[in-house]
């Protein structure tokens, strides 16, 4: 067995991580943000989620050999909210709770 130092072990792990942070103009509530977190959490190589209400931004920690920024912006979309340039799925957004199709913000 190959033991390789513990600072390096650590770097090779973070090396692998990107962060992005995408807008959505359409995140109006804490049953949004559970909704986005929930929904990305469980997508391949994303590591962290987490939702800035009144910013209306999502800030993703993901690994880059496992998806891209395209694929979260989808993955979002397809949850039925705007991932920056990506339009929400229309179905998507009229199945969300009432709280989260409202125009203004909670």
């Amino acid at each position: 067995m190959y033991w390789l130092p513990l600072g390096l072990f650590v770097g090779i792990l973070w090396a692998q991580l990107d962060t992005v942070v995408i807008h959505s103009s359409n995140i109006v509530c804490q049953t949004c943000r559970r909704t986005i977190i929930r929904g990305l959490s469980t997508q391949k190589g994303i590591r962290f989620v987490e939702v800035d209400v009144p910013k209306k931004d999502i800030v993703v920690i993901y690994r880059a050999d496992k998806t891209t920024v395209d694929k979260i912006r989808h993955a979002i979309a397809r949850l039925g909210y705007d991932a920056d340039t990506v339009s929400r799925d229309p179905a998507a957004f009229e199945r969300l709770p009432i709280c989260c199709r409202a125009p203004h913000s909670h």
